[in-house]
């Protein structure tokens, strides 16, 4: 049977996985009023102004870098979920400390690459509408903001570290039950 502990880890990794695959997965990381907006993989624009949108791919050094930590975000989503997937289907893992701590890890780097594509994305995304701007629309347009797809990837974040603790509590508390059952035995 699965702990609180687990099962709500389990919970929680499976929000923050589908709020960060809708996240990765449009293109709203970004926007200028209603006529720009920038994603991960392309970046979306409307110049004339009359909703007739075009999409570019984006084909920077920086997107390519977010798109890789992405990418592997969710490699690392993937593989949690089938390391769950064996504790649901052998239960006798249920206590298994190597598991566990594999989660722990898998957790850390979700959100340490989850973390990276956001400050790559952030920090140089100005610059990249700094030059669409100048090419694309020949004026200056609105300042850049945060969009609801960045959004979603800081909840994906914060909620898959909530899933890393209580994943490491469980870790935890299958250590404190080792140490309990050796020194019962001992003693």
């Amino acid at each position: 049977m699965m702990s609180i502990h687990f099962s709500a880890s389990l919970a929680m990794l499976l929000v923050a996985a589908i709020f960060y695959l809708v996240a990765v997965g449009t293109n709203s990381w970004s926007s200028s009023g209603q006529v720009l907006t920038f994603g991960l993989w392309k970046f979306c624009m409307d110049v004339e102004g009359n909703k007739e949108w075009t999409c570019l791919p984006n084909k920077t050094d920086f997107s390519i870098a977010a798109q890789a930590f992405s990418m592997l975000a969710v490699l690392c989503y993937a593989v949690s979920f089938l390391m769950y997937l064996a504790y649901i289907v052998f239960p006798s893992l249920g206590r298994s400390r190597p598991l566990t701590m594999a989660l722990c890890l898998l957790g850390f780097s979700v959100v340490c690459l989850q973390i990276m594509t956001m400050i790559v994305y952030g920090v140089k995304v100005e610059q990249y509408f700094r030059r669409v701007e100048v090419v694309h629309f020949h004026r200056y347009l609105e300042p850049l903001n945060i969009a609801w797809s960045f959004a979603f990837a800081i909840l994906s974040t914060l909620i898959a570290t909530a899933a890393g603790v209580c994943t490491f509590l469980e870790l935890r508390n299958i250590a404190l039950a080792d140490m309990t059952d050796t020194a019962n035995a001992s003693g």
